[in-house]
């Protein structure tokens, strides 16, 4: 009898291992920190911060050849008191992430014009991502009314551009559901 009774204490020893090891694994979270809008020779920019954060198991899909679409969305909003905010401007860029594992580097990909840099590791490459400097809008000649206008930013990775088969998961699990909210900030134009 002793011996079941130490086979049991060490298969639940086990199976407690085994489920607590999916919280011990680090979540992914995307969050805009800072957004300035200015306007600088009639063009309305932004100026950002965002936070990548990608959890172990995006990681490691990145490390085993699987490749990243973030896009980062930026809109300009007029402001009405009446009804539902008008959107002016919807702007997307969309960055591609993959790794290379021969040359053990990390490589980032504007696939609007195609040009790529590539990092040592990823930490660098987020951060560069996250870094974002005058992001023209619009010209102050092409809106329609001058006033109070809303900039929103968000962020989020694109599930619709993983393989097929991993795209069937990451759409029940919360780990690859990367999305920052929507941050906004009031600007006046002239």
């Amino acid at each position: 009898m002793p011996v079941w009774k130490s086979i049991k204490r060490l298969a639940l020893a086990l199976g407690l291992i085994l489920v607590a090891t999916p919280a011990i694994a680090q979540p992914g979270e995307f969050s805009v920190d800072e957004i300035n809008p200015r306007v600088e020779d009639n063009l309305l920019a932004v100026d950002a911060r965002i936070e990548y954060a990608l959890g172990d198991t995006v990681i490691e899909a990145l490390e085993n050849g699987v490749e990243l679409v973030i896009t980062q969305t930026l809109r300009l909003e007029r402001k009405r008191w009446w009804w539902s905010n008008a959107t002016v401007i919807n702007q997307q860029r969309r960055y591609r992430l993959q790794y290379h594992a021969i040359s053990r580097r990390y490589v980032l990909t504007r696939l609007a014009n195609g040009d790529s840099r590539s990092f040592r590791n990823l930490d660098s490459l987020l951060a560069r991502l996250g870094n974002i400097e005058a992001w023209p809008v619009i010209h102050d000649d092409q809106l329609n009314a001058s006033g109070h206008y809303d900039v929103v930013l968000m962020t989020q990775l694109e599930l619709d551009t993983l393989p097929r088969l991993l795209r069937t998961v990451a759409l029940v699990n919360a780990d690859w559901k990367l999305r920052s909210p929507s941050v906004s900030h009031s600007v006046v134009l002239p």
